[in-house]
């Protein structure tokens, strides 16, 4: 991805769907309030942003280039579309222990954690060289993937934990 005009509108494109995808998320949970704290099983609403964000994080030290593990494509290296990526995710998984979130968290805090990550997230976005976004690194979960790749990731992860809140809150 060396086309500059190719680059510029995939950021773009990605930088449009993290804003949609955390105000998504924030909406649910500040809409919920309390109830964003209780669950019947598992993860609350807001443990599952706390989580988020821990995540993002983690997809933005990838991104900025603060992690170190991009390293410059294989010559027979082939980005896979997105979808395709996507498909590898399991539906179902146990985050690492690194992820996980706090016992328990108030919805506000939550909300302010997502936020407060994706806008660093953003950041890094916006500042993504197609240089470093056609770098690569390899995850357990799905193989090798482009940086840029680590971004259409971590939307995709804020919009999954926000429909599972959605189904724990029975919006």
């Amino acid at each position: 991805m060396s086309n500059p005009t190719d680059h510029a509108t995939r950021v773009s494109h990605m930088l449009s769907q993290l804003d949609e995808a955390a105000s998504r998320f924030t909406a649910r949970l500040e809409r919920a309030g309390e109830r964003a704290e209780q669950a019947e099983s598992g993860w609350t609403p807001a443990q599952m942003a706390a989580h988020v964000a821990m995540v993002n994080d983690n997809f933005t030290s990838v991104i900025d280039g603060s992690a170190g593990v991009a390293t410059e494509a294989a010559a027979d290296f082939a980005e896979r579309p997105w979808q395709e990526v996507a498909t590898a995710i399991p539906e179902k998984f146990e985050a690492p222990s690194r992820f996980t979130p706090p016992p328990s968290i108030s919805a506000g805090e939550a909300v302010g954690l997502v936020r407060d990550s994706a806008a660093r997230l953003r950041e890094a976005l916006a500042g993504l060289s197609a240089e470093h976004g056609a770098k690569c690194f390899t995850n357990r979960l799905v193989g090798t993937v482009t940086v840029y790749q680590a971004g259409e990731w971590a939307i995709a992860h804020i919009i999954r934990h926000n429909q599972q809140a959605k189904r724990a809150l029975g919006d």
